[in-house]
């Protein structure tokens, strides 16, 4: 009798075992379809992320080239704010156009520029500059914002201002553009 009763709790010993073998196996299996279904998200990120990259480097190059074609000259003076804006309005070839606003405000430099090929935003930049008369810049920050088939692909800020604010949102610049449009078509043809 105690032979067979040694022998069933051996049994049940090794049964034991091996359901937590079949377990560990199954969760070593599911661990390691996890892992590589980490790595393979991992990979699309960077890919997407590689794909912004890509994407802000190629409207850079393109702005900067269209904007090296640009004569400097104020086109037009404005005071739609409540303050006086240089506007500088380049319109290039393949139905691109770059709008350029300066205006200075206080101790405050403000700069606003819209690239649009045929009429849609591509690429934006806001910037502020802490600038008292008779002082060079003293606190910058600048905004650029990228944009695909109207919508904010990527936005890169450099410097302290409005991006460090929790309650500000990049998306904004769809509107501040589509003002300044509408600014743009009251100027006068004279």
């Amino acid at each position: 009798m105690k032979n067979i009763l040694l022998t069933f709790i051996i049994l049940i010993s090794l049964t034991a075992c091996e359901s937590k073998k079949s377990n560990s196996t199954e969760k070593n299996v599911t661990e390691s379809k996890k892992r590589t279904s980490d790595l393979n998200t991992q990979k699309v990120e960077l890919t997407e992320l590689e794909k912004e990259e890509k994407l802000r480097e190629k409207i850079n190059t393109e702005y900067l080239a269209e904007l090296s074609k640009c004569s400097q000259n104020i086109n037009a003076v404005t005071d739609f704010n409540g303050k006086t804006e240089f506007w500088r309005i380049c319109k290039l070839g393949n139905g691109k156009r770059i709008i350029q606003i300066n205006s200075h405000e206080e101790d405050a430099l403000y700069e606003e520029v819209y690239y649009e090929q045929n009429g849609e935003l591509i690429y934006a930049e806001e910037s502020i500059k802490y600038m008292p008369i008779n002082h060079y810049v003293l606190q910058p920050w600048t905004c650029q914002f990228y944009v695909k088939k109207g919508k904010l692909i990527s936005l890169m800020s450099l410097g302290h201002g409005k991006t460090e604010d929790d309650e500000w949102n990049p998306k904004i610049i769809f509107e501040m553009h589509k003002k300044r449009i509408l600014e743009l078509s009251k100027i006068a043809d004279r």
